[in-house]
């Protein structure tokens, strides 16, 4: 699904304050070109993040057709608060970043790099401008926060179960 970068609205949110980033689709120009390493890192983080702020629930899977990806997808989403916007990404980008050279907007960069951790207090604060974008109000942007550690738990527990059970299967 394909959305211009930096037009106010995407997939998930529509307004003033939104900045699309990365919806990118076979055919549409994208931007190519190296991208700092810490960016890709601290992008990896937001994007992987299982305690990551998210307004909305998914309805699908979105999927690469840029290349031969084999099934590359996702059904997640990255949002980024910075002082005058809010950036909204599928957790497809950093797929786009590390296997097709995609660059996003510098000013998304800017962004990722001074972002605090998701669903942290200082990240919430950051948020809370924008929340009416999701129809929320700072109650329902804490609630959202809140369960943050709740889903990090679960895929923690998840991996280790993954880990534990390697080298275990039985016919």
């Amino acid at each position: 699904m394909y959305y211009p970068d930096l037009g106010p609205d995407c997939q998930i949110a529509v307004g003033p304050a939104v900045r699309a980033i990365g919806w990118l689709e076979r055919g549409k120009p994208f931007a190519v070109g190296p991208v700092d390493r810490q960016f890709v890192a601290r992008l990896k983080q937001h994007v992987t993040d299982a305690g990551k702020w998210l307004p909305v629930i998914a309805m699908g899977p979105h999927f690469c057709d840029l290349g031969a990806c084999d099934g590359n997808g996702g059904t997640s989403n990255v949002i980024v608060p910075a002082e005058t916007c809010v950036y909204v990404a599928p957790e497809l980008i950093l797929h786009y970043v590390e296997t097709h050279q995609y660059e996003p907007p510098h000013e998304f960069i800017a962004a990722v790099l001074a972002c605090p951790e998701q669903s942290s207090d200082a990240y919430v604060a950051k948020l809370l401008p924008f929340a009416s974008t999701w129809h929320l109000d700072e109650v329902g942007v804490r609630r959202i926060a809140a369960r943050a550690p709740e889903h990090r738990k679960a895929a923690a527990e998840a991996t280790a179960q993954a880990e534990a059970a390697k080298g275990h299967f039985k016919w």
